[in-house]
Order: C-alpha cells, then structure tokens, then sequence
C-alpha cells in the first residue's frame, strides 16, 4: 500500500500523522502570511502619509509651498491630524476622525515647520508643552510645487 510518496513499510503510524501535521501546517502559515502582506495599500508615494497604528509614517516629511499631503489611514483603528498651532484640524468641516481605509488631503501654502498629531494616540505633557505618541513634522519649503 503506498500512502502519498511513501510506501506503508517506509512510514509507521507516528511519523504518518506528524507529516500531514506539518504539511498543514506550512499551508496554513502560508495561507496567513499571504492574507497578512496584502492588508493595507502600502505605498512609497512622497506625498503620502501613511497613519498606521499609533505613528505616522514618514513621522518627519517635507513638501514644497503649495505642495498637498494626503493622509492615509492605513491602521486599524480611527485616526486624524492636527497642526499643534491650529492651522489645520482633519476632523474640521464634519468630516471627523478617518477611519481606516480613509484618506484626508491638504494643501501647505505657506513655508514653515508644522508640528502634527493625532488626538487619539498623543499626549501633550502640560508641565514642557512637548507631545508625544503619534506625532510628526511638516516642512513646508519655499518654491513653487512639483504636485
């Protein structure tokens, strides 16, 4: 009797079982992973901001005067992005906190550095004023935009 490549005498009825185990096994992991890897629109894009659980990323991004960033949720969970001065809320205009999949844009008309984050996954210690947790950087450079 031939059980898959093996015949009967070649395999005893301990090592039979562990085989099928781990070919199971290794489909499954494979099944996983592959399922894993294609979660989430992953792009290398520099006028994307991905916000992923808890960080933006690029934390720190650069963009020309006039230049848009999109935002891109590409967590989990809901996120959004606040200038610490005011400049811009992406909840603003009813649109609320993005929820994963979604995508905010704005447009960076004037040069300067625009610290970021989001209400949800940041904390602003009130005894230095500094934030902490999902948090990031805008570099608005003079010239005209390449957008």
């Amino acid at each position: 009797m031939t059980v898959g490549p093996y015949r009967n005498d070649d395999v005893d009825a301990v090592t039979l079982p562990a085989m099928r185990w781990w070919k199971t096994a290794a489909v499954s992991a494979a099944v996983m992973f592959g399922v894993t890897g294609c979660g989430g629109a992953a792009t290398d894009d520099p006028s994307t901001v991905r916000m992923l659980d808890n960080r933006y990323m690029p934390a720190d991004v650069e963009v020309t005067a006039g230049g848009s960033l999109e935002f891109l949720n590409d967590g989990r969970v809901d996120h959004n992005v606040i200038d610490v001065d005011g400049e811009f809320d992406s909840r603003d205009g009813g649109a609320g906190d993005q929820k994963p999949g979604e995508a905010w844009s704005h447009t960076f008309t004037e040069p300067g550095v625009y610290s970021i984050y989001c209400s949800l996954h940041a904390a602003k210690n009130n005894s230095t004023g500094e934030w902490s947790g999902m948090v990031g950087t805008v570099t608005v450079a003079e010239g005209a935009s390449n957008q």
